[in-house]
């Protein structure tokens, strides 16, 4: 394919001095991609950018990645929390209570019953805590110190003590490693579903900011197309004017000249207003802060690509199983639903726990003179093993209908098939969206070799249609429209060349594929 630029510029310049020089001239070199349109105030500070400039700067400055940037940290403080239901917990109390009883009478051994004051200290100490299994557990110990004023003589307060462990295991509902790691493994799930969703915005994002730095140049590109064509329209009534005055022509044709210079001004203006528009559209995209560039005129630097590339299909929908987030989301979201599903087809079982606890007990009488030594004397004595103590036993809780389990696993059981659809739909999409990108892509690779013969031939036409009205078997009319032609053919094929390099973005999103063309690692902060 020719140079499209070099297309442009030649057939402008061309044009340019055709009227008053007997031949065209001949086809200007090559102008870069940095050269701005006339109207451009050279006061205005610019900032060039590169395509990927641009994709590096909404990466770190878009609203809507910070944003969501802060999901996946989200999700991994919820795994932690929910991690935290193996954590040991350490157990200490105190308390203290007092009970008086007044005088009273027994009747059946008709004898007085004196009144009393009791006053107890209890305390205690233990680790608790739940294991993968569901068993819980305690360990630790726990006693009391009991003053009454029933204690005779000489009598102090009596010290009790129980050391030792116990557990209740379940054995049907709530037993096993699935159930009780559960929510944990639900958090992860969803901590990768948090990633796969930053990821699927930041390919969103980075689609977006290419896209749109195409539609900037084109719109840089239409201005300079529109100011040469009005340059062209003053040149023609320049040209016009001076031969009504050697009366080579009419007035009506000098008047067609100013309504056609009048009417290419407008759509000067126009086009203007579009690049205003596509400039504040990108750097909404590139910054957080708009406010602070909006004098600043950005100016993309890279040409688009006018190469028709080689598209395969099939293997753009491989890729696009292998890396769109939206398929990896259908996936860990069926997997999610899977974990719901078996912890409440545990939670119908009935409730079976085996309870047990073995340790050892301890008493000791203190007397007024010695009180405290005998907590001291209750830890030699259960360490000694003097009194054993245990106790099994099994529990048995069935729940009459049972509506609540029965109700969340109905629905967990719809969802895992609900997921399977969305994840059969999703491969669907993948297919059809890959199918119409390559589509698009053809089309308009072919759409520029078709624009730009176009434009070449307009160039010609319109040079012979010049030398035409200077040897009088023309019309100023014919001479107008030819110009109008020849600069739509160029919009034109600026166009087809945006929109080629559009549909390739468009493609590379389609299969996932978009971010490590752009040299994009998304890597998300968990650690906040």
């Amino acid at each position: 394919m020719r140079n499209l630029f070099a297309v442009h510029l030649s057939a402008v310049l061309a044009l340019a001095v055709a009227l008053p020089a007997a031949e065209p001239a001949k086809p200007a070199p090559y102008a870069a991609s940095l050269t701005l349109p006339a109207t451009t105030d050279p006061n205005r500070p610019k900032r060039f950018l590169t395509i990927l400039d641009g994709v590096q700067s909404a990466i770190q400055q878009n609203l809507d990645v910070s944003i969501q940037r802060l999901n996946p940290a989200i999700s991994a403080a919820d795994v932690q929390a929910a991690e935290g239901i193996f954590d040991i917990n350490w157990v200490t109390g105190l308390s203290e209570s007092e009970n008086l009883r007044p005088r009273g009478f027994n009747p059946a051994s008709f004898t007085p019953i004196a009144p009393a004051n009791t006053r107890t200290y209890s305390y205690q100490q233990s680790l608790t805590g739940l294991s993968p299994l569901g068993t819980e557990y305690t360990l630790g110990f726990n006693g009391s110190r009991l003053q009454s004023s029933l204690f005779p003589g000489p009598f102090g307060p009596q010290w009790t003590m129980f050391m030792g462990a116990s557990v209740t295991q379940p054995l049907l509902k709530g037993f096993g490693w699935d159930v009780n790691t559960a929510q944990i493994r639900i958090a992860r799930k969803s901590q990768d579903i948090s990633y796969q969703q930053f990821v699927q915005l930041v390919m969103q994002t980075v689609s977006n900011v290419k896209q749109a730095y195409y539609d900037l140049h084109y719109a840089i590109e239409n201005v300079k197309v529109k100011e040469m064509s009005v340059e062209l329209a003053k040149r023609f009534l320049g040209e016009s004017r001076k031969r009504m005055e050697v009366g080579t022509m009419a007035r009506l044709d000098v008047v067609q000249a100013e309504a056609e210079l009048s009417q290419r001004e407008g759509e000067l203006i126009d086009a203007q207003r579009q690049l205003d528009e596509s400039e504040i559209a990108y750097k909404q995209l590139i910054s957080r802060d708009v406010l602070s560039i909006r004098e600043v005129m950005l100016v993309p630097v890279d040409r688009p690509s006018i190469v028709a590339m080689p598209l395969d299909a099939l293997d753009s929908i491989r890729q696009g199983f292998d890396n769109r987030p939206e398929y990896l989301q259908s996936k860990l979201q069926m997997e999610l639903n899977h974990i719901n599903l078996k912890y409440y087809k545990n939670s119908l079982l009935p409730q079976v726990d085996l309870a047990a606890s073995y340790g050892y007990n301890a008493i000791n009488q203190g007397s007024l003179d010695r009180d405290f030594s005998e907590f001291g004397k209750n830890f030699d004595s259960v360490f000694a093993g003097e009194f054993p103590t245990w106790s099994a036993g099994l529990t048995i809780t069935v729940p009459l209908g049972n509506t609540t389990a029965r109700g969340n696993y109905r629905h967990w059981k719809l969802a895992v098939e609900q997921a399977l659809l969305a994840l059969k739909k999703t491969e669907q999409d993948i297919i059809v969206g890959v199918e119409l990108a390559v589509i698009q892509a053809r089309a308009k690779a072919k759409l520029i070799a078709s624009s730009q013969a176009t434009t070449r031939l307009r160039q010609e036409s319109y040079a012979a249609e010049v030398e035409k009205l200077k040897a009088g078997t023309s019309t100023t009319y014919i001479v107008l429209q030819m110009q109008r032609d020849l600069n739509d053919a160029r919009v034109t094929e600026l166009r087809a060349i945006a929109d080629y390099n559009k549909a390739l973005v468009a493609l590379s999103h389609q299969e996932g594929t978009i971010l490590k063309r752009s040299g994009v690692t998304v890597e998300p902060d968990t650690k906040k």
